[in-house]
């Protein structure tokens, strides 16, 4: 392991043996970092990659990482919201200082964002999706049309309670 290039704490940590020992064992075998060949340096980097794939315990780690960002990130948004609700000016003074901080709450939201988009993996999603939204069209309706919408939905209110009572 040492000749293909692994360090000497993590040829401890996957032998279970000290530092010490192995410094001790790799001076009197003249074992030197990085002296195999090219051939057997694949195999052992192969090797680690298919455990390091495999193993659940790793998988379950990258989990633990994953939950503890998002965990994070809700925590910091939770915070960011209450300090938003504060952000008064009643002075040029307190003005300036607001504006300090809703910059610093813009980072701070874009930054959480990214951190969950990037721990769900839904950057590809959206970029996707942003390829086939609907167009959103938005107008103020008039009196006419909102006491229109009132009375188809006072009658559908109607239709379906008078389905009821037939059933």
């Amino acid at each position: 392991m040492r000749e293909a290039g692994y360090t000497v704490l993590s040829i401890s940590q996957e032998l279970g043996m000290s530092v010490r020992t192995l410094n001790r064992h790799f001076a009197e075998h003249g074992a030197k970092k990085g002296t195999v060949k090219d051939v057997l340096l694949e195999e052992a980097r192969n090797d680690l990659m298919k455990r390091v794939l495999s193993d659940d315990a790793i998988r379950e780690e990258a989990a633990r990482l994953i939950n503890d960002d998002l965990a994070h990130a809700r925590h910091l948004r939770t915070l960011l919201a209450d300090a938003a609700e504060q952000l008064v000016a009643t002075s040029l003074k307190d003005a300036v200082l607001v504006m300090r901080a809703a910059a610093a709450y813009s980072t701070a939201i874009k930054n959480t964002s990214d951190t969950l988009r990037q721990s769900l993996r839904i950057d590809k999603d959206i970029d996707d999706a942003g390829k086939n939204l609907p167009e959103l069209i938005i107008r103020e309706l008039s009196g006419e049309e909102v006491s229109r919408i009132k009375e188809n939905q006072a009658s559908e209110v109607y239709e379906s309670s008078f389905v009821a009572e037939l059933t």
